[in-house]
């Protein structure tokens, strides 16, 4: 009784110390995880939040599909907001629930951030690349999270709010106007005429404008189905041409005798996997020749190289598992008159499965997460994953790292399907009772 005291306790707390241990190394790819759902902007917090507040799926949606901004040109312009700024030369006037209107004597760039419902009435339409541009057109509406406009608007505005808080030293003469701090006063349900310079900074709102000058219409980001097939692409060729030449040569090295088999195999794979920094110098001579071939900036070279990169190991990992299968299964193959290419496609193919599936799997992650080859080779139209990945990196102190942790989470996660469809084969004993004595 005792004893089984003993095991049960023993198998418990070995449990136990497993979970944690899981816990710690899966804990990064969940808070990974929780900044994808996190609202942009809210990485930063003085205390770590494993459950995320205000979850959204925005994150995801921006890298899926994009966003578009509108840029109009016009003189007049009517805008609804929820809430937003006027920012003028002595202060500023914050407003709730408002709408804002004029006519600018000169002009004016409003760029709308985040755009929905756009709508454009008359024009000249022209498009190029992601950018369509309507010139003087008859009616422009656009619904967007953000309105700006950096150099302001110079003439008369009228604003109509429910309420606002103007804060500045010289507050203009506004009916009702009621200080109720250091340079900060408030008024509500205002109807006021201003002149001179405003600049807008406006959160969810609809602009307006008759009798535009110009409208710009540009796709902002939302190119990762581009990036996904291309890396798609370079991952599958990488596991059909590894494949191709790894199981005949598996088969080769475990059943055919021949001169220095028992050293060729091992002294290639220890001089590509262990080369230091050989590798560097081969890398230099590489790009060399496929400059002077005219091959850069090419994806289906990548797969070529990835594959014979691959060869080596996958060929000394997958012989392993042909050893293990009976030479029996050859031996009657052959008496009824099979070639060596039907016995690798009918008998050893199905029968190695399982180190087939594991050879796949090994080759499509190389292919899928290379990195160094692919930047160095590849121009920006030709990017997969990894490289735009590395790119959204390049400015670190304005990255995003809500939408990066997304990106992250849907680069990682045709590896994580991957590994669920091969799991079956790589478990399974397809050799076990096979041959009957």
């Amino acid at each position: 009784m005792k004893e089984r005291k003993k095991d049960v306790l023993k198998t418990a707390l070995l449990t136990m110390l497993a979970v944690i241990i899981m816990g710690m190394i899966l804990f990064p790819v969940y808070y990974m995880f929780t900044v994808s759902l996190r609202p942009e902007g809210t990485l930063v917090s003085t205390s770590l939040q494993l459950v995320p507040q205000n979850a959204t799926l925005d994150n995801y949606r921006e890298i899926l599909f994009g966003h578009k901004d509108v840029t109009v040109m016009t003189k007049n312009f009517n805008i609804t907001a929820d809430s937003g700024k006027l920012i003028g030369n002595n202060y500023v006037i914050e407003f709730k629930d408002g709408t804002i209107w004029g006519n600018s004597m000169i002009t004016t760039q409003f760029n709308m951030k985040y755009a929905q419902h756009i709508e454009v009435e008359g024009g000249n339409k022209s498009t190029a690349q992601d950018q369509i541009r309507y010139v003087k057109g008859e009616f422009v509406k656009v619904s967007a999270k953000k309105i700006v406009s950096n150099l302001g608007v110079i003439g008369t505005t009228y604003l109509k709010a429910e309420s606002i808080t103007i804060i500045g030293n010289e507050p203009p003469n506004i009916p009702g106007l009621k200080k109720v701090g250091n340079n900060t006063y408030v008024a509500n349900n205002v109807n006021i005429k201003l002149n001179g310079r405003f600049r807008l900074d406006i959160g969810h709102s609809t602009f307006q404008s008759k009798n535009f000058f110009l409208t710009l219409i540009n796709k902002i980001g939302g190119e990762f189905f581009g990036y996904l097939k291309r890396s798609l692409i370079i991952a599958s060729l990488t596991v059909l041409l590894t494949l191709l030449f790894v199981v005949p040569a598996a088969y080769s090295f475990s059943r055919m005798k021949f001169f220095g088999r028992e050293h060729v195999l091992y002294f290639y794979l220890m001089f590509t996997q262990v080369s230091g920094g050989l590798g560097i110098a081969g890398l230099i001579a590489l790009y060399g020749m496929l400059v002077k071939l005219g091959l850069t900036n090419n994806i289906y070279v990548l797969p070529l190289i990835y594959a014979a990169g691959a060869v080596p190991f996958n060929t000394w990992l997958l012989k392993s598992y042909v050893d293990s299968i009976s030479t029996d299964f050859d031996e009657a193959a052959l008496v009824d008159g099979a070639s060596y290419l039907q016995i690798i496609r009918h008998v050893i193919f199905p029968m190695a499965l399982p180190g087939i599936a594991t050879v796949a799997v090994f080759a499509f992650i190389g292919g899928w997460t290379e990195l160094i080859i692919a930047n160095l080779l590849l121009n920006q139209n030709n990017y997969p994953l990894t490289v735009w990945l590395y790119s959204m990196l390049n400015d670190l102190r304005n990255v995003s790292w809500n939408q990066f942790s997304a990106a992250a989470m849907l680069f990682a996660l045709p590896v994580f399907v991957i590994f669920l469809l091969a799991q079956r084969f790589i478990r399974s004993g397809l050799t076990i009772g096979g041959l009957k004595e």
